[in-house]
């Protein structure tokens, strides 16, 4: 006798409601068919998958069935009014763009891009730099055999109701043998509470082709929860080159939940940076496929929690090829009562002969009530492999402390430093200075009166 699909309290109306709302959505944006039959697809996935549960590995430490309860009242159609200029944005949108460099810049608030500016250097180069939804209209050729190639909605439901209600994100693409005159700036903003917001970005450098990218997802304060279910696809092809750093500080009502894939080509360079600071529930997870001869992937990136947040990062490094190099360096940092979960693997295939890998994760607890959880892991088929991981989970050093006091500085003020020091060598690859100065006014707020 078969079982109707598990859809752990969600009512049939709702989920009716999401593929209704797929399709429309999809004829809103004048998708092509293909992407139009992909949202279909995934809408069927939501709901015939249940929601991860405490059984599930990847979820044993985090749990989303708060937001399980609000999800049938969060609205995944909030669009924002399209802006002209920058002056059209909110004044907290446009307070956290101001001073950066020159750059190609997408924004998009709530559940659209409102704001498209390349440049006429890139475009002189043939770089495409634009909104997903515009990309699926005028470059489907380019986009279509990438879109999804590495993110499978039957991941899990959440994957699946992102694609299915996929809202925004932004298209990127460089020639090959073209180097980006400027660096590309994505920025994310969310007014209010309430909202679903699904963007989906795609990436693509070809051989030889080199970017940096800078992220930034940003909300003002809110009651209501709202969920950001975000996904991004990076393609390097042969020899290329790439910078890509996010800078995450949602206000505490958003739950963060995301998807990040690379595929690294022969020879090429990935230098990805991922920092966590806001929301009020995060599980992310970011995997790297080194894919040809001499790929190299070089990852950092820190959290820092306060209160009753809760960061899960989940990472995976898979050598499928050989001579690959993979180094990642994860830090946490957590004041009250935050906790983290950081989970690692590097997998190595059977013909991924001479892979040099390393993987580590440092966490700093500055309350006896905050919880840091390690999770390294290696599974490797290859006999010819230098590969090793490790965690360390600690305090502040009380005589680093006892030294500053010494010279004079107050214990908050020697903590502070402390802080800041075990953050620097993440802080130091944030690709624009605008960006790396907000970094040290938020971890300068998380530590208060620390």
């Amino acid at each position: 006798m078969s079982q109707a699909p598990v859809t752990s309290g969600l009512a049939p109306e709702t989920l009716k409601g999401w593929s209704e709302r797929a399709a429309a959505l999809a004829a809103e944006r004048r998708e092509p068919a293909w992407a139009a039959e992909r949202r279909r697809r995934a809408a069927a996935l939501a709901a015939a998958l249940p929601f991860p549960s405490r059984e599930d590995e990847l979820w044993r430490r985090t749990d989303f069935r708060t937001l399980e309860a609000e999800l049938a009242a969060l609205d995944p159609s909030a669009p924002a009014p399209a802006a002209r200029h920058l002056d059209d944005l909110p004044p907290g949108l446009l307070s956290a763009l101001a001073g950066g460099t020159p750059s190609a810049l997408i924004v998009q608030r709530g559940s659209n891009a409102v704001l498209e500016q390349t440049h006429p250097d890139l475009e002189r180069q043939g770089v495409i730099v634009c909104s997903l939804d515009r990309a699926l209209r005028e470059h489907g050729a380019k986009l279509e055999h990438h879109l999804g190639a590495l993110i499978d909605p039957d991941y899990d439901r959440w994957s699946a109701l992102a694609d299915a209600l996929r809202s925004g994100g932004a298209f990127v693409y460089v020639p090959a043998g073209v180097h980006a005159a400027l660096p590309v700036r994505l920025m994310h903003w969310l007014d209010g509470g309430g909202r679903l917001v699904a963007p989906h970005t795609v990436i693509v450098l070809e051989a030889g082709a080199r970017l940096t990218v800078m992220e930034e997802q940003l909300s003002e304060p809110a009651e209501r929860p709202s969920l950001h279910a975000g996904a991004t696809e990076v393609f390097l092809g042969d020899d290329a080159h790439l910078t890509y750093a996010t800078h995450q500080d949602w206000a505490r009502n958003v739950y963060h939940y995301s998807n990040q894939r690379v595929r690294v080509g022969r020879d090429a360079e990935l230098q990805w940076i991922q920092t966590l600071l806001g929301a009020r529930m995060v599980k992310t997870n970011s995997y790297f496929d080194l894919a040809g001869p001499g790929a190299r992937a070089f990852v950092h990136g820190f959290m820092f929690g306060d209160a009753r947040q809760h960061f899960h990062l989940h990472t995976l490094q898979r050598h499928l090829v050989h001579h690959g190099t993979s180094d990642l360096l994860i830090k946490g940092c957590l004041k009250d009562r935050a906790r983290s979960v950081y989970q690692g693997l590097i997998q190595v295939a059977e013909d991924a002969q001479r892979t040099d890998a390393y993987q580590a994760n440092r966490n700093l607890l500055l309350s006896d009530t905050a919880r840091a959880d390690s999770i390294p892991g290696l599974e490797i088929l290859a006999n010819d492999v230098r590969c090793t991981h490790g965690a360390t989970i600690g305090t502040v050093d009380e005589e680093q402390m006892y030294y500053l006091q010494a010279r004079g500085l107050h214990r908050g003020e020697a903590e502070r430093l402390i802080v800041e020091g075990f953050f620097t060598p993440v802080l130091d690859r944030i690709p624009l200075e605008s960006v790396r100065a907000q970094l040290r006014e938020a971890i300068q707020r998380k530590l208060g009166d620390a």
